[in-house]
């Protein structure tokens, strides 16, 4: 065989099992309409190395619960939770409110249940489906209000984050502090002097403390420990809420006695005997799930992505 072929022939290989690789998590249910196995995809909060043990004890618990065996993935990112659910290679995802309103929206998903978290509103700790986003700064800085910011340098946590970067940036736009320019999305770097991107609500709060930046943003859903830190230490200039909680969303063409069945199996996780199954996997901060419309639960997230323009990743 010629040297050219040869090389031709590896490389085809080689891109074969990239597709492969890179595919797998979309061709995981045979074909056809029967469910006999269901396929509980977790959009990722954590290392999904670190996630096994707990991701076992969750698919028992669906799995008693349900009926019939269940698995649980836990993939590499966000986009792959959307396009399983697009493609039917999954029955039930547990995700953030932004990805799960692009499911909702794009991808034939179906919202089954919000989350209820103890989160902090107004200094007090309460359980609900929602909860706000502050702008703060030291409490002797000389900054009161967002319009004081104008070139000086903040800190987000992330560009993903509903909390910490969409609500944030859309209460810029509704103030009239920033405008879009044409149908692109809101660019904050047209606002403030310089954007860091701390990679989490913790990174943020010890720039503002360093005094490497000027302002940053806390959200009511991070750990109570951190945000009564920063909210003693700081001064609130903004709110920007509610902010809708994670949510289950399931594919709108399961079985109806089959919906039902998954919905009693999350609501069940609400009993406090079986909360750990999700604080240690998840979130937390759980309490339980709630029954929530579309509407009711995305509206302020939907009004969000309009102002900003902005998409997920």
């Amino acid at each position: 065989m010629k040297r050219a072929t040869k090389l031709a022939l590896i490389g085809t290989a080689f891109f074969v099992a990239s597709l492969l690789g890179l595919y797998e998590f979309l061709h995981l249910l045979p074909a056809g309409e029967r469910v006999d196995k269901l396929i509980v995809t977790v959009q990722p909060t954590q290392n999904p190395i670190d996630l096994r043990t707990p991701s076992e004890a969750l698919r028992k618990y669906l799995e008693e619960r349900i009926g019939i065996p269940v698995e649980v993935y836990v993939p590499t990112d966000y986009a792959q939770v959307v396009e399983a659910l697009r493609y039917k290679n999954t029955h039930v995802a547990i995700m953030g409110s932004w990805p799960a309103y692009l499911a909702v929206k794009n991808a034939q998903a179906e919202l089954l249940l919000a989350e209820v978290r103890t989160v902090a509103i107004g200094g007090e700790r309460v359980n609900a489906t929602y909860y706000y986003s502050y702008w703060i700064v030291l409490k002797d800085s000389p900054y009161h209000s967002l319009a004081d910011l104008r070139g000086k340098r903040v800190c987000f946590p992330s560009r993903v984050s509903s909390s910490g970067y969409l609500a944030p940036l859309a209460r810029l736009v509704e103030l009239g502090l920033l405008e879009r320019q044409g149908s692109g999305a809101a660019d904050p770097s047209k606002f403030f002097g310089e954007v860091v991107i701390g990679g989490g609500y913790g990174q943020c709060w010890e720039a503002l403390k360093a005094g490497q930046v000027e302002a940053t943003v806390i959200a009511g859903d991070v750990s109570y420990s951190l945000y009564t830190e920063a909210l003693e230490s700081s001064r609130i200039i903004e709110t920007q809420g509610p902010l809708p909680s994670h949510v289950v969303v399931v594919a709108k063409d399961l079985p109806p006695e089959l919906k039902r069945k998954i919905r009693d199996a999350f609501l069940g996780l609400s009993d406090p005997n079986n909360r750990d199954l999700m604080r240690r996997f998840v979130s937390a901060l759980f309490v339980g799930f709630e029954e929530k419309s579309e509407e009711e639960h995305f509206s302020s997230l939907r009004r969000y992505i309009e102002l900003t323009g902005l998409s997920y990743g």
